[in-house]
């Protein structure tokens, strides 16, 4: 899902958090590695704005816990953020710590360029603050534990405005017949079912990503992912026919000329009823569209309903920190990094908004308004529950850029042999 970033954090609630993190200081000043935690360090994310002062916030906060030490933030741009953050490593002046997807930690892992995080996840997941398959997602190519999760998302939530469903006189649908039954009513009603915003590529692998996991289950989606299995294997090739029967009933004939900007607040304006999309939704709404919206009144989503009669794995996705191996000031950087993972420092984001927290122990309470809290109740929480991380951002590199173009091509044709061809020539991991 790289390509989407937007979140709105008021700069007065964001002061008001700095000033009082900066009253709250603490003498602790030894990592649980043993190093003295003091100097500086340098710190790359993809973050700006208002993200940028959220993050800010968060950084006081370890500032505060460890007076000796300064951190500089260097905010990369998003797009070119993940190759310079590669050139870095690859002079061999690499930052302290640094915001990375998974493909590319996968990638330091096997170069032997990160820290070993085995033992910090190791009380994590014993401490029930993590899932064990949230730890599979911070997993780099050595078989250690290489990164930290601290920003989450939460994905495969039909957004809509519940005045406009109720005007329809429609109930939020808990099963796929009675899902695609109100996609029906919605049509005879002159009201399209969905917006789409596939100009942008992106958000239509919001809606493989959340189809396949239904369809073809968390294994298959996790195999696929991994380069387990192929495209061809039968439940991903059941799942594209599955998508595109949803293309073909209820996509709208601007699906891929409208931007995601546009089709949200098409939506928000009522020309669509849903929305497949992620919990940041829940801020792009009024800070792009122009509108105040109560959370919960205005603006409110479900997970979109299972389509057989098991539950539906959790689909999510989020930002990954490593540490470089080569750190100048690696007791300081374990510290930043387990701090991240800590539920206080995610308590801090979450306060101001827009944010998932994938530490468990971050409490409901940190969340300001229903539709938030509703979204962090879905991040998986215990050993039960099974997810998948987002696919083309797991994977990378230009397997996820022709990914992207393949998809654009089978919403205009829906052709699954032909899809499914072009996959198999794309991604040769699996080796059939």
């Amino acid at each position: 899902m790289t390509g989407r970033r937007a979140h709105v954090v008021t700069g007065a609630a964001t002061a008001l958090l700095l000033a009082g993190l900066a009253a709250c200081g603490s003498s602790t000043s030894i990592a649980s590695s043993g190093g003295k935690v003091e100097g500086k360090l340098r710190v790359v994310t993809n973050w700006t704005g208002s993200e940028g002062d959220a993050f800010a916030a968060v950084i006081k906060g370890f500032e505060a816990k460890y007076p000796s030490v300064k951190v500089q933030v260097e905010p990369l741009p998003f797009d070119q953020g993940q190759a310079l953050l590669t050139q870095q490593f690859a002079q061999g002046s690499p930052p302290d710590v640094a915001v990375a997807l998974p493909g590319l930690v996968r990638s330091f892992s096997q170069q032997g360029l990160l820290m070993n995080l085995d033992s910090t996840w190791d009380k994590w997941v014993a401490d029930g603050e993590y899932a064990p398959s949230l730890r599979d997602i911070a997993q780099g190519s050595d078989g250690h534990t290489d990164a930290v999760l601290f920003k989450g998302n939460v994905n495969a939530l039909i957004w809509y405005d519940p005045k406009q469903l109720a005007k329809l006189k429609l109930s939020v649908p808990k099963t796929w017949p009675e899902f695609t039954a109100v996609l029906d009513k919605a049509k005879a009603a002159g009201v399209a079912p969905f917006a789409v915003g596939g100009k942008d590529q992106w958000p239509l692998t919001q809606w493989t990503d959340s189809v396949i996991l239904r369809v073809a289950g968390a294994t298959a989606f996790n195999d696929l992912a991994r380069g387990k299995i192929g495209w061809d294997d039968p439940r991903i090739v059941k799942s594209f026919k599955v998508f595109g029967d949803l293309i073909g009933s209820y996509f709208p004939d601007d699906a891929l000329s409208s931007s995601f900007s546009d089709a949200t607040c098409a939506r928000v304006a009522g020309k669509y009823l849903f929305e497949n999309q992620g919990a940041f939704i829940n801020l792009v709404d009024p800070q792009e569209c122009g509108k105040k919206l109560q959370p919960g009144k205005d603006l409110s989503f479900f997970l979109m309903p299972p389509y057989g009669n098991t539950p539906a794995p959790q689909f999510v996705s989020g930002d990954l920190f490593v540490g470089a191996k080569d750190s100048k000031n690696p007791a300081a950087a374990r510290a930043l990094l387990e701090y991240l993972g800590s539920a206080p420092a995610q308590s801090i984001w979450a306060k101001l908004g827009g944010f998932v927290a994938p530490n468990a122990k971050v409490p409901a309470s940190a969340y300001p308004d229903v539709n938030d809290r509703n979204a962090a109740a879905l991040w998986p929480k215990s050993a039960s529950d099974q997810a998948g991380y987002d696919l083309d951002d797991w994977i990378g590199g230009e397997i996820q850029v022709k990914y992207r173009q393949a998809l654009a091509q089978f919403v205009r044709d829906r052709d699954v042999t032909s899809f499914i061809a072009t996959m198999k020539q794309v991604d040769t991991r699996s080796g059939h």
